[in-house]
């Protein structure tokens, strides 16, 4: 009896797979092909982060960046209410919105301006070492003659300021995005001076001192020599990518001894030993981690001569990673135990607290070299001399925007914030005004602010946030001054920070409920407030219009979701209504 029924189901499902069998064979070819290329393109969207559908989804506006600082810092409020180009909205070009995709072309292509560096010096940063000092003046760019005047020299009475670019990781001032960046401030009117790095530039390496992540002698001796050369002119500084590092390791060393007025980072790797644990996680963080090994031993094999005097060549031919590549270098050159050790004792995150100059930095939540994880957050918070940008998209040094890709958010953003900064108060009287607006970092401001000193302003700020949902009552008590993350939709129009609060009280919805712990905690402080900042009359058309991204994600869902059921109902229901018109050989299928 059970052999049967075994037997009658065999045959059952048999005759069921012929028929799925014979029901494939009658799918026409061209579905099959439109199916593998829907999942082909899937894959690849995922795979390379592709967010087009959320760009056109959010009404193609873009997004705007968060602004991370210390509420208590006059100098970021200043400098803030003034930014403008840090206070708009971001959209990647569209048809590279990728990260990747990003990369590649500010790498590869970037569109960069054309002119002719002057290579001033060849500036010696020791007994045996020099770096390659490359100028391009605020004449170069004038337009008044070209070409242009080569024999043209900044006097040492110059007031002209000075901005000193560090370039990335075996990155030189050849670079597009660094011949982006010197342009741009050139065309401010300032002059500008890439300091390349040992090694590169046309300036081969002759001792056994080679260039790393944590050499900040160079900068150092490259700053020193300009405040002396030019002591009238102010001195400003941008480093990028591992030039970023560099730079903000070397603000933390030197606190309030350096002669620098104000600085900038971009997409600084910040914690490299968490970055290099992020390049090892998937195939294309390891096609990155492969890329910059490729760069370094191109670097290796520029100062070979060099090298192989103190390392086996053949490892360094044969490295495949980063990683292999400072073991078998960097760690032996400069007696590191492993190269996590380099990377711990390199990483600048672990002075960003001792900053103790203006300093902008500028990072993108989807950079596939530098992880957001490295992101020092709360430092950044604490130490009222930083203010942190973050966008949602952008890419390594890419921040692409425009339909041709020519332009580029973070370059417009540094310029913007080195030209109010240096036109500030703080500018001319920093050390003067540091008790109120620039304490010195290594204080908590936590520790310093009195309970129950909240100014009106400060709480209106805490407000907008997230209408107090970040006031911890556990983390600051009595709502203290405490530091929050800065998101708030500033209005573009009016250069008063009163203005700029009311507009932004204007564009902030509040749609996180309070929890119990929170309300007791900070209900004295923001229950007075909250009509102020969201009134009770706010009209339904208001509140539609700040939810239009909900909204439109509802509807992709909605539909989505019930096309299995409405599809083939839609469809009998079309082909009744055109069965008189559409050809037979369609009807069937």
């Amino acid at each position: 009896m059970d052999a049967a029924a075994m037997e009658v189901g065999t045959r059952a499902a048999s005759s069921a797979a012929s028929l799925l069998l014979e029901l494939a064979a009658e799918v026409p070819a061209s579905y099959y092909y439109l199916g593998t290329l829907l999942v082909f393109f899937v894959f690849v969207y995922n795979l390379l982060e592709f967010h087009v559908v959320g760009d056109v989804l959010r009404g193609c506006r873009g997004d705007r960046a968060t602004l991370t600082f210390n509420p208590a810092s006059e100098l970021c409020q200043h400098v803030v209410s003034r930014c403008r180009v840090l206070r708009s909205r971001y959209l990647v070009t569209p048809w590279i919105a990728s990260p990747h995709l990003q990369t590649a072309f500010a790498h590869f292509f970037g569109n960069p301006p054309t002119f002719t560096y002057r290579r001033s010096q060849v500036f010696p940063v020791s007994d045996e070492e020099a770096v390659a000092l490359d100028w391009l003046l605020s004449s170069d760019v004038a337009g008044h003659q070209y070409p242009p005047d080569t024999n043209k020299t900044i006097s040492k009475d110059d007031t002209v300021p000075i901005v000193v670019v560090v370039p990335g990781l075996t990155g030189d001032s050849a670079c597009p995005y660094v011949r982006h960046l010197v342009y741009k401030i050139a065309k401010r009117g300032w002059n500008v001076v890439v300091s390349n790095h040992r090694g590169l530039g046309g300036i081969p390496i002759k001792s056994e001192c080679y260039y790393n992540a944590g050499l900040t002698d160079d900068i150092r001796k490259v700053i020193k020599h300009l405040h002396q050369e030019y002591p009238k002119a102010p001195l400003f500084a941008v480093g990028t990518s591992m030039g970023a590092n560099l730079l903000v390791k070397y603000l933390g060393e030197e606190g309030e001894s350096t002669p620098l007025a104000g600085a900038a980072s971009v997409c600084s790797p910040w914690d490299l030993l968490m970055c290099d644990r992020f390049l090892n996680r998937g195939p294309v963080q390891k096609f990155y981690d492969r890329a910059l090994a490729i760069a370094l031993k191109d670097y290796a094999q520029l100062n070979q001569n060099a090298y192989s005097k103190l390392v086996d060549w053949e490892g360094v031919r044969m490295s495949n990673s980063m990683r292999d590549f400072h073991n078998n270098t960097t760690c032996l050159i400069l007696n590191y135990e492993t190269a996590d050790t380099y990377y711990r004792r390199s990483s600048s995150v672990h002075v960003v607290s001792n900053v103790s100059v203006p300093l902008l930095c500028v990072s993108a939540l989807d950079d596939p070299v530098c992880t957001k994880e490295a992101i020092p957050w709360d430092e950044c918070r604490a130490n009222k001399n930083i203010l942190l940008a973050t966008t949602a998209h952008g890419g390594h040094l890419a921040f692409l925007q425009g339909l041709t890709a020519s332009g580029s958010w973070w370059v417009e953003a540094v310029d913007e914030f080195l030209g109010v900064l240096h036109s500030s108060p703080f500018m001319r009287g920093e050390k003067e005004m540091q008790p109120t607006g620039l304490d010195s970092p290594r204080e908590s401001s936590l520790e310093k602010s009195p309970r129950g000193s909240v100014t009106d302003h400060d709480v209106n700020m805490m407000v907008m946030v997230n209408g107090g949902a970040n006031l911890d009552s556990n983390k600051y008590p009595n709502n203290d001054q405490a530091a929050v993350v800065q998101n708030v939709d500033y209005s573009l129009a009016g250069t008063e920070w009163q203005d700029e609060e009311k507009e932004a009280s204007k564009e902030v919805v509040q749609e996180n409920p309070k929890s119990s712990a929170q309300e007791s905690g900070s209900e004295n402080c923001v229950g007075n407030l909250h009509s102020k900042i969201f009134p009770e009359n706010k009209s339904r058309n208001q509140i539609l219009r700040r939810n239009t991204k909900s909204i439109w994600m509802l509807a992709y869902i909605a539909a989505v979701t019930t096309w299995p059921l409405v599809g083939p109902v839609f469809l009998m229901a079309f082909k009744r209504k055109f069965k008189n018109v559409l050809p037979a050989a369609l009807l069937r299928r």
